[in-house]
């Protein structure tokens, strides 16, 4: 019993290589976050206009 809740944490603390382009906190991340963000906000606002579309 002690062993698998050992093993459960073991699993929830492990923490992915940050070293790749991507994964890094650079402002290319942020860029393509903040591009994302803009596009989910535009859907949004797109469907509460017009949801006889949906």
């Amino acid at each position: 019993m002690k062993t698998e809740i050992t093993k459960s944490f073991m699993l929830l603390t492990v923490v992915p290589d940050t070293s790749g382009a991507i994964a890094s906190n650079g402002p290319l991340s942020y860029l393509i976050g903040g591009i994302v963000a803009l596009l989910i906000l535009g859907y949004l606002v797109y469907t509460l206009l017009r949801p006889d579309k949906f």
